[in-house]
């Protein structure tokens, strides 16, 4: 009997230091969803996402057919996904420098005296996006980046897009070459692999093959872009 009840007492102080364990900050909130996404956590629990929702680092983000889910992140940056994307937010953290009482969800200007904190980094594994960077990527440009099976791909306060191909393009006739593709509106950005670093600009455009292989610049937008062409993120709430 005894034995029952240390084990009784045992589970409820657990239960009760998990209670009082804080929850994971979320990342972002949904501002769009046509159609279906889905997020997987690091247990491997899968939770079906709606508009008004929220997403929390390490989460990985699958859209359906025909789905777009659009993302504003705590920093203010935004990332529109393309239908049948797999995406993860590896990591991400932000600290925003506010004044008293004041937040930047509130509309209210940061404290110029101080510098946010941040770093986000995310993973495209399948499909594409569109993406303006926020407080993190104008202030920390070093601590934002995309991982790709091919390039990292790091920014210097952007507006970009970026899809890649494996094989699974099917809404492009004929099918573009396996890659990543990426183009530029604003700012620019460095696509890094083993073969070495590519700059590209507003305006610019780069297909990266392979992790091996060098970045190459592409003289108008490729059909794997200009297909379904992405809006504005700020846009499309």
């Amino acid at each position: 009997m005894l034995k029952k009840i240390l084990f009784l007492v045992a589970l409820l102080l657990a239960q009760a230091a998990a209670a009082a364990e804080p929850a994971a900050k979320p990342a972002g909130d949904i501002t769009l969803l046509t159609g279906r996404a889905t997020a997987a956590g690091e247990s491997g629990e899968i939770r079906s996402l709606e508009k008004g929702g929220t997403v929390y680092p390490g989460e990985m983000i699958n859209t359906g057919p025909n789905s777009y889910l659009n993302i504003k992140f705590t920093d203010g940056g935004r990332v529109l996904l393309r239908p049948n994307s797999r995406f993860q937010i590896e990591e991400y953290a932000f600290t925003e420098a506010a004044g008293p009482g004041q937040s930047r969800s509130a509309g209210a200007s940061p404290n110029v005296d101080a510098e946010p904190e941040g770093n986000a980094l995310f993973r495209l594994l399948k499909g594409g996006f569109r993406a303006v960077t926020g407080l993190i990527g104008e202030k920390n440009r070093d601590n934002y980046k995309v991982r790709t099976p091919v390039a990292t791909i790091g920014i210097r306060g952007t507006d970009f897009e970026a899809r890649f191909c494996q094989g699974d393009c099917l809404d492009i006739d004929p099918a573009p070459r396996d890659g990543l593709y990426t183009g530029v509106f604003n700012g620019g950005i460095q696509l890094s692999n083993s073969a070495g670093t590519f700059d590209r600009d507003a305006g610019q455009y780069g297909f990266v093959p392979g992790f091996s292989a060098p970045a190459v610049g592409l003289k108008r937008r490729p059909r794997a872009l200009a297909q379904d062409p992405m809006p504005d993120p700020e846009a499309c709430d």
